[in-house]
């Protein structure tokens, strides 16, 4: 029999049941499963022999391994692969008081910012990995109102409040220096132009067609101005994170390789965005465990994610990143749950 077909074959149901008993062993005391402890710990009719020759068939399979010659077995990438894949079949999430307190000072938030900072802080917090999330791109965002707030040194905060009540605020520098006045006619010459619009249609189209217009007693250039250097850069969706600290009190990620790996992603924030946009075309959960993961800069870690929407559109995506030794029984519905509470609350607010 060819290596290949050995690998392939399925699990008997025995194989199964004690697979995940060793995943989720693992899983919770971050040590190699050994069989004599492991025959005593889950109470099995089985003896030590017999679960040594389980593992030796498990780890000819690919689905565990050995770190030392000594110790007992750990699973492989396979092997989580192996735990999610059934545990996806049937899993509930109930959330617990203080989810659904933090559920609730999401709901009554209106600054965009502190909105995803709210999310990343929550999914980092219930899972204690690090939670993440990409924004919507700004696509969609329909302007109801814009205001010129001045500060010193030539500086104005541009207050952009959305159809659907967020505000997002901007602080751009002019070269100009305008009087309160001219802020003000300023404000209410944008808001009336700009207003009802996207912020991807003012930057491609709406600025240019007024910068053409012909009109008096106001210097509309200035205007505009300002309203470019506030929308410039938002064509880019946003990623925002939190919990990195959770990650460096786990024993395994700052071993040498993973530490390596983890400071990659602190870097570049690029891999976790390309990991991210990975379930943006996709509904449910995500997970990519270990070498499923297409970045040579990531080893030995996890991501389980999920888009959330506007109405039906996929518009950004959340979730958490940790180790594959991560708890996939309590993240993967967390995620799930948390992409359903974000999409709902897109979802209401820009009706």
């Amino acid at each position: 029999m060819h290596a290949s077909t050995i690998n392939d074959r399925q699990l008997d149901d025995r194989e199964s049941q004690i697979l995940r008993a060793i995943v989720f062993e693992h899983i919770s005391t971050g040590k190699p499963v050994g069989s004599r402890s492991f025959v005593q710990k889950y109470s099995l009719t089985l003896s030590p022999a017999t679960i040594r020759n389980i593992m030796f068939d498990l780890e000819k399979l690919d689905f565990l391994m050995q770190p030392h010659t000594s110790a007992g077995r750990i699973p492989t990438d396979k092997g989580y692969r192996f735990f999610v894949d059934t545990l996806l079949d049937n899993y509930e999430f109930t959330h617990s008081e203080e989810i659904k307190m933090r559920e609730d000072m999401l709901k009554r938030e209106l600054d965009r910012d502190k909105i995803f900072i709210a999310i990343t802080k929550l999914l980092s917090h219930v899972s204690k990995y690090a939670g993440i999330i990409l924004t919507p791109r700004p696509d969609y965002t329909m302007i109801k109102r814009l205001e010129l707030i001045p500060l010193e040194n030539n500086e104005i905060i541009v207050v952009i409040v959305t159809r659907s009540g967020v505000v997002i605020n901007k602080k751009v520098t002019i070269s100009a220096t305008i009087t309160q006045d001219n802020l003000y006619e300023y404000s209410r010459y944008l808001s009336n132009e700009l207003c009802g619009y996207t912020i991807s249609e003012i930057m491609h189209d709406i600025i240019g067609r007024l910068r053409g217009a012909k009109m008096s007693g106001l210097d509309k250039d200035l205007a505009l101005d300002i309203a470019e250097l506030a929308f410039s850069g938002d064509d880019e969706s946003e990623l925002y994170i939190d919990g990195i600290e959770n990650l460096l009190r786990i024993p395994e990620m700052v071993e040498e390789n993973r530490l390596k790996s983890l400071l990659n992603i602190i870097e570049e924030n690029n891999i976790l965005r390309e990991m991210l946009e990975q379930s943006l075309d996709g509904d449910g959960v995500n997970i990519q465990i270990g070498s499923e993961i297409m970045s040579d800069k990531v080893s030995g870690c996890s991501m389980v994610s999920t888009a959330y929407k506007n109405g039906n559109k996929r518009v950004g995506v959340l979730g958490v990143f940790g180790p594959t030794r991560m708890d996939y029984e309590k993240v993967v519905p967390l995620v799930d749950y948390t992409g359903r509470i974000v999409s709902d609350f897109f979802t209401k607010v820009t009706k």
